[in-house]
């Protein structure tokens, strides 16, 4: 499978008395593309998203809705103000063996 980054940091998201806490899981390579444009219209909002396909060899943590990402692996325990929020994660790690992999979209 294609792979452009070294990997990148999940920041899985947990709510505990009432206050968010992250808990940090590295990656492996992983393939990312950011998509940038914006939704037609009057008003023109931007529309910039990123889709990460996470190899299955490369993922020890399943991504869920909320959890922050960022492209390459830092050790920081809690999300940078440039993290991107997880919006939608597709399962594909029982396709086939050479395809098996983890798609996340992400805002």
């Amino acid at each position: 499978m294609f792979t452009n980054k070294k990997g990148c940091t999940v920041y899985e998201k947990i709510l505990k008395n009432h206050e968010n806490i992250y808990i940090r899981h590295e990656t492996g390579a992983v393939y990312w593309e950011d998509s940038f444009g914006e939704k037609s219209g009057k008003d023109r909002v931007p529309e910039n998203f990123a889709l990460v396909i996470i190899p299955e060899k490369s993922a020890d943590y399943l991504p869920k809705a909320d959890d922050k990402i960022v492209p390459e692996v830092i050790l920081d325990e809690r999300p940078p103000t440039t993290a991107m929020t997880i919006v939608k994660v597709r399962d594909f790690r029982y396709v086939s063996a050479n395809s098996s992999h983890i798609e996340v979209t992400a805002e």
